[in-house]
């Protein structure tokens, strides 16, 4: 089959930013499962060779890293071209055949086999399996099917349609189609040229290597992370491979440069990838994972790729009862520490350093003796620092403020712990085993006797251990965690004893492994009383930042202000029950519909609550409205949203004394269809109404509206308790 060049596709890229049920407003949809997950998605036509090409499953518009790529059934277009269609089940794996190439595709990779060459999906978008009505299809990019099975494809973007043509089909003058790139958006127009590699080069910078590529423009680029062996990927597009008299050429007319010793290349090697459209490969051949930068240097006329640390972690924890910051990643032993006022913080910045994309670092509150709370974000750099710096940067903001030499560092194998209140004490281990348990640990030098008192009227659990067996180093250890209050210890010189005396919370149960003897003494605490906190309520504050919301018809409030002030009451109601609680914002900040319901899912949340208020063209609409996605509707989610939404109607009703609107079955808002927890939007009140604006501008009634959400979140814990612990 002779080669073709492949018209790119013209999929309205400038849709890409904005939500599916707006953007598609007047697109069909199917219901379709994807990932495991039930979804509306967009579809388009299809036609091969002018004739209409019939699948039981249409070509569908896909979301993918913020921008909707165009998928086709692989099946329907392989088999008008001859090629034969196979599925490995247990490998999730199908092949795709003719007599030129041998096509291999993994479910959920963007990573392909042809004819044994490793290639990546245009813009990394998986093979994905899509199941409509029963029936599964395996779908990648129209843009890569069609070049590796030397199809002419382009777009109509009048009838929104992919446009195939076989080789033997030619365009007729009066037939045409959208030629614009779908992937190939470059920052450069080219014209029709292509920039020209010429030259790669390896400095050590800092004991980190940097690759220079000398291309004379700036090109775009896309990239791949390969395993087995590691490998990142660079493909620059519209860019032609011109080293034909370099030293480093090999015998097969590729690339390949050595690296000068270090811990994270041995090699950079390049080759022309493709040829229409051109494309140079560069791959970096990895020693062990390591994060980059990419940007052109306009005075050398080079891209630069920077390798970069990662910052994998950033958490806080207890050890023996007082406060640490623990930080993870592979550089962060270089760091600076800061000390900043109005407001007290703390601030550590990790150097030459970016925060693994993998993972997801919302800001946490601590509420503790020193912090209050823990922020973390790339931080652009200031006066510290150069201009291209990468820092990572982890704020405490402080209740109480530090001597910065009473801080202990204690860096280990990827760690870099601070502990906020000193140095670490040896001879004991107390630790939160669960949400509602504890573990303590006192350490003996030899195999003894121990006794436990127990003083239930006045809550002290005695210990009682031999003196010259035990180096304890404190004589009050303040805990104030939900089971133990202080520990005091005592000695009697007259029969050598050491005396524990642990105060403990209302309702805590004490149990220990074995006192007799033993080296050391364990005792476990628990508190069934404390079952509140086992549950996780996140509460999103509706809109924020940029977004304002609604805006009352006299007074001119805005929504975002409003439900921020019940959402911040709610949250110290919730917690005073007992409740953990996160805020997916917690001041006049801007977050993501997609952020939201992901730091919900990270969280792993039992209860999803997201407070907003209403706004109608008509003012006499009034009362509170609960919106819940139908799960119901959906053999795949399982979660109980209407009874929640009842239950917080009921609540919010009763608590505001106010008129009930509705419960109102939402399935394609996306805060309620992405959570995996039980989730709902409360409306508070309808600004636009007179009477509910004056209640909804008063201290009074934003406090009502939150001891409502408290009241619905106790009872619906209360009736299903059972059902969500099993659910977890």
């Amino acid at each position: 089959m002779k080669k073709i060049r492949m018209i790119g596709l013209g999929i309205i890229l400038m849709l890409a930013a904005l939500t599916p049920q707006f953007v598609f407003a007047d697109v069909p949809t199917i219901r379709a499962e994807v990932d495991e997950r039930m979804m509306d998605i967009p579809v388009v036509q299809m036609t091969m060779d002018g004739e209409p090409l019939a699948s039981d499953v249409p070509p569908v518009l896909f979301q993918h890293d913020g921008q909707y790529r165009t998928l086709v059934p692989v099946a329907a277009i392989a088999n008008q071209t001859g090629a034969e269609v196979s599925w490995d089940g247990e490998k999730r794996q199908v092949s795709i055949s003719n007599e030129e190439k041998e096509i291999l595709l993994t479910i959920d990779s963007a990573s392909v086999q042809v004819n044994g060459e490793e290639k990546i999906l245009p813009s990394q978008v998986p093979a994905k399996i899509v199941t409509y009505q029963g029936r599964g299809r395996t779908m990648v990019p129209v843009r890569f099917l069609g070049q590796e099975l030397g199809l002419d494809v382009g777009w109509d973007n009048d009838t929104r349609t992919v446009v195939i043509r076989s080789p033997e089909t030619e365009l007729l003058p009066d037939e045409s189609v959208d030629t614009h790139e779908e992937d190939d958006i470059a920052p450069v127009d080219h014209d029709g040229d292509e920039a020209l590699l010429e030259d790669i080069s390896i400095k050590m910078v800092e004991g980190m290597p940097e690759i220079r590529i000398k291309t004379g423009e700036e090109v775009h680029y896309s990239t791949a992370q390969l395993m087995n062996p590691q490998r990142l990927v660079f493909d620059f597009n519209h860019t032609r491979l011109r080293m034909d008299n370099s030293e480093h050429m090999q015998n097969d007319k590729t690339i390949k440069v050595s690296a000068p010793g270090n811990a994270y290349i041995s090699a950079v090697r390049s080759s022309q990838f493709e040829r229409d459209p051109w494309v140079t490969r560069l791959v970096l051949d990895l020693k062990n994972d390591i994060g980059h930068d990419i940007r052109y240097d306009e005075r050398t006329e080079e891209m630069v790729i920077r390798l970069i640390h990662y910052v994998d972690d950033v958490r806080f924890e207890r050890y023996n009862a007082k406060e640490v910051l623990v930080i993870e990643g592979s550089n962060v032993h270089n760091y600076n520490l800061m000390k900043l006022d109005s407001p007290n913080r703390l601030v550590v910045d990790i150097k030459d350093s970016l925060l693994n994309p993998g993972h997801r670092f919302p800001d946490f509150n601590v509420g503790g003796r020193v912090a209050h709370r823990i922020r973390v974000s790339e931080f652009t750099p200031d006066h510290h620092y150069d201009p291209d710096d990468k820092i990572v940067r982890t704020v405490i903001d402080l209740n109480n403020v530090p001597d910065l030499d009473d801080l202990y560092f204690d860096k280990q194998n990827g760690r870099l712990v601070v502990h906020l209140e000193g140095e670490p004490e040896d001879g004991y281990r107390y630790v939160e085993s669960g949400w509602t348990s504890s573990k303590l640990t006192f350490y003996g030098n030899s195999a003894v006797d121990y006794k436990i008192e127990v003083d239930e009227s006045a809550s002290i659990v005695k210990l009682i251990m031999p003196k010259d067996n035990m180096n304890i180093p404190f004589e009050i250890l303040d805990i104030d965690d939900p089971l133990i209050d202080f520990i005091q210890m005592t000695n009697t010189a007259q029969n050598g004893q050491l005396i524990a005396n642990v105060h403990v919370k209302a309702g805590v149960e004490i149990r220990s492994p074995g006192i007799k003897n033993t080296k050391d003494l364990e005792l476990e605490f628990t508190n069934r009383d404390l079952r509140y906190r086992e549950r996780l309520i996140v509460i999103d504050a509706g809109h924020g930042g940029k977004d304002p919301g609604a805006t009352s018809s006299n007074l001119g409030m805005t929504e975002k202000e409003v439900v921020l002030e019940v959402a911040l009451e709610a949250e110290k109601l919730l917690q005073e029950a007992g409740f953990r609680t996160y805020m997916t914002r917690r001041d006049d900040t801007f977050v993501t519909l997609q952020d939201r319901a992901a730091i919900a899912n990270q969280m792993n949340a039992d209860i999803f609550v997201s407070v907003h208020a209403n706004a109608a063209p008509r003012s006499d609409l009034k009362g509170v409205e609960t919106l819940y996605y139908p799960s119901e509707n959906s053999p795949t989610d399982f979660r109980d949203n209407l009874r929640l939404a009842e239950i917080f109607q009921e609540e919010m009703v009763r608590t505001l004394n106010a008129s009930s609107h509705r419960i109102n079955a939402r399935d394609r808002l996306y805060v309620l269809r992405e959570t995996k927890m039980p989730a709902i939007i409360t409306e508070i009140g309808f600004l636009t109404n007179p009477e509910e604006e004056r209640l909804l501008a008063t201290s009074q009634y934003r406090k009502l509206a939150a001891e409502g959400i408290r009241n619905a979140v106790i009872r619906y814990v209360e009736e299903t308790g059972t059902h969500l612990s099993e659910a977890r």
